[in-house]
């Protein structure tokens, strides 16, 4: 299976820091699945019209479908001849799962806010969620996502799905697809244009408490719900426990569209050494 540790640790850092906590094996299947997502993840914002994005969605789809095709196609392309290994892999994501993961992308190629908060719920769900999910299987194949353990993973996933979106908002406002649900511009007198321009920075830090709310709750749950999730599920949850203090950075942040939110490298490492002793995601 092709070594993607080079690419996730440019384009996604933290999940891969937790994966090097997983055993060998594992660690190659979360990292080819994590390298798949990147690869969908990326298209919104590596092209100029929707109607590009979508031709690259539909080769995705119909790539992922060719995996599972009698007799399989594979096509030649890293990502995909990896993702045909790991589909034979315990615990592996089926189908539906990594063409959801497609399929959600397609919620970027548009324009403007989510139009309610259960969109954006939804769409979260769709995407941090569902790669969560599919890496737990992928730790500990056996594992029982239908009781408490299915639930803290379910918090998790939205934990680090807002805190995302939250960190995204520069770049997300000024692509005119802001991650507010319309009822919040509406309700803090917000227009796309002049999110676009970095315009109202106040009052886009108000419309973000909305977001911070929906990440607090899903900490709660997470909290409430951690001890129930098995010690060989951490390399594919432990990122999460990171989302806490991006966002306590995000709020500390004066300007919402100039200040980068991140962490030094030693400090996420450290939070991830103590979560994996401590089984504290």
């Amino acid at each position: 299976m092709t070594d993607f540790d080079a690419l996730l640790a440019s384009t996604d850092p933290d999940r891969r820091l937790a994966a090097l906590f997983a055993p060998p094996q594992v660690r190659g299947r979360l990292f080819a699945l994590y390298a798949f997502y990147q690869e969908i993840a990326r298209i919104p914002d590596a092209v100029s019209e929707p109607m590009i994005g979508e031709m690259r969605l539909q080769w995705a789809r119909e790539a992922v479908e060719d995996l599972y095709a009698d007799p399989p196609r594979v096509r030649r392309h890293d990502i995909y001849e990896a993702l045909s290994e790991l589909r034979h892999a315990p615990g592996a994501p089926d189908k539906a799962t990594l063409l959801e993961i497609v399929e959600a992308r397609s919620a970027d190629l548009g324009a403007g806010p989510f139009p309610t908060r259960q969109d954006r719920l939804d769409y979260v769900d769709r995407t941090a969620v569902a790669v969560m999910r599919a890496a737990v299987g992928l730790a500990k194949p056996d594992i029982d996502l239908t009781g408490e353990a299915g639930a803290a993973v379910h918090a998790a996933g939205r934990l680090w799905g807002f805190a995302g979106l939250v960190r995204a908002l520069p770049r997300l406002a000024s692509a005119g697809r802001p991650p507010f649900a319309a009822e919040e511009m509406a309700a803090h007198g917000l227009t796309e244009a002049e999110l676009q321009r970095g315009r109202k920075a106040a009052a886009v830090r108000d419309a973000m408490k909305g977001l911070f709310e929906e990440a607090r709750s899903h900490a709660a749950m997470l909290k409430r719900t951690r001890a129930a999730l098995p010690a060989e599920v951490f390399p594919a949850v432990g990122y999460a426990g990171l989302a806490r203090g991006y966002l306590r950075e995000a709020k500390a942040a004066k300007d919402p569209y100039r200040e980068t939110i991140d962490r030094p490298l030693f400090t996420r490492q450290w939070r991830l050494v103590w979560g994996s002793l401590t089984g504290r995601v």
